[in-house]
């Protein structure tokens, strides 16, 4: 099981709950545990860019998903009331789609490999790609 999987499923279900929570908890509750996931969100993209076959496209992602990560940390101790409420629901959502895209190309990736094909550009890191041209 690869890295870029186990890490967009992680903030994918996390923001998931998020989602969840947001409408279900009183909107206190609801930003620190948004508090809470963008924290998470943070330690899982950092600790998932010790591998080295992460590629172009996921590490554009995990970036783009430590951007969402920060802004909601502020947003969430800012505001409070229905706004928190409903800008952590539109954070969240941000988290679960920004995760399922990295989920998306994780699935073309090993797809594209088990048939023996070329990886798509930026779907793996310039290394790997020179390897395969020269193996090839």
């Amino acid at each position: 099981m690869s890295t870029r999987f186990l890490s967009n499923a992680t903030i994918a279900l996390a923001g998931g709950f998020v989602v969840v929570a947001s409408m279900a908890f009183v909107p206190s509750v609801t930003a620190w545990l948004a508090f809470a996931v963008a924290i998470g969100v943070i330690a899982v993209v950092a600790v998932a860019q010790l591998d080295t076959a992460r590629g172009f496209v996921q590490r554009g992602l995990d970036g783009l998903m430590v951007v969402l990560a920060v802004i909601t940390l502020v947003m969430s101790l800012v505001f409070t009331g229905t706004a928190v409420m409903w800008l952590m629901f539109a954070f969240a959502l941000g988290f679960v789609g920004l995760a399922y895209a990295g989920l998306a190309a994780n699935e073309v990736a090993q797809w594209r490999e088990a048939r023996g094909l070329t990886p798509l550009r930026g779907l793996h890191v310039i290394e790997g790609i020179r390897e395969h041209k020269l193996a090839a």
